[in-house]
């Protein structure tokens, strides 16, 4: 667990930790994703609770967005730029997936960053007690929805990428990381944390298709952009 937990912190954030871990462990560790997403984000869940306490809640909302991406370097936020350019660019499959490799963000990836920023801003003041919790939770459910597209994954490309290190997951390994998720949003929201859980679940099969069908399988970018959607329908469920 302890080299899944480092491994996940060095791929997915700018915590600095001078440890050699075998990259297998990105793979091996899945179980624990969703375990090193609450840990992440109960960092950003502290700045939040710290900056609420001398500022108006929206904008420790807001500052808890600028923290996470400087927590994690916008990793996902990249894939979701780099996704909708290539996927809403009306090209096929090939050229897609040239698109997506592109260093540059076109005009549907800026729209995606700006959609997304902007539903989870209108979103604060419906969102339940405690907002702290929730903060904290975001990077955990991104994990979850990564976990979830992780299911029989078909890597897009026939070289090898980011994506591909978690070829092979098994059904078992993503159902152990659904666990602490599950529980813990439902213990603390109830029926509202399962009813945001279902609806990131049904959002997963629904993206998975979309992307299948564009590119016939999924790249780093993909995954990634589902670490996003994933917690916007999980904001989403909560506020209905």
């Amino acid at each position: 667990m302890i080299d899944a937990l480092i491994i996940y912190t060095q791929f997915f954030s700018r915590i600095p930790i001078n440890k050699e871990v075998d990259i297998a462990h990105i793979q091996k560790g899945v179980p624990y994703l969703t375990l090193f997403g609450l840990l992440l984000g109960s960092i950003t869940g502290l700045f939040y609770f710290l900056a609420q306490l001398v500022l108006p809640g929206i904008v420790a909302w807001c500052l808890s967005f600028l923290f996470d991406v400087l927590l994690t370097g916008g990793f996902h936020l990249d894939g979701l730029a780099d996704t909708a350019d290539g996927l809403f660019s009306s090209r096929k499959k090939e050229r897609m997936l040239e698109i997506m490799k592109d260093s540059r963000i076109g005009s549907n990836g800026v729209l995606a960053l700006i959609l997304y920023y902007a539903l989870m801003l209108v979103a604060y003041p419906y969102l339940p007690e405690p907002t702290w919790f929730i903060v904290a939770a975001l990077a955990m459910i991104g994990k979850v929805g990564l976990a979830l597209q992780l299911y029989h994954m078909r890597y897009a490309r026939a070289e090898g990428g980011t994506g591909n290190f978690f070829s092979g997951t098994t059904s078992g390994q993503i159902f152990l990381s659904q666990l602490l998720p599950l529980a813990s949003l439902v213990y603390v929201f109830s029926y509202k944390g399962l009813l945001a859980y279902g609806l990131v679940l049904l959002g997963s099969q629904v993206y998975r298709r979309f992307v299948y069908q564009k590119i016939d399988g999924h790249t780093g970018d993909t995954l990634g952009a589902f670490v996003e959607v994933a917690q916007l329908l999980f904001i989403i469920g909560l506020i209905i």
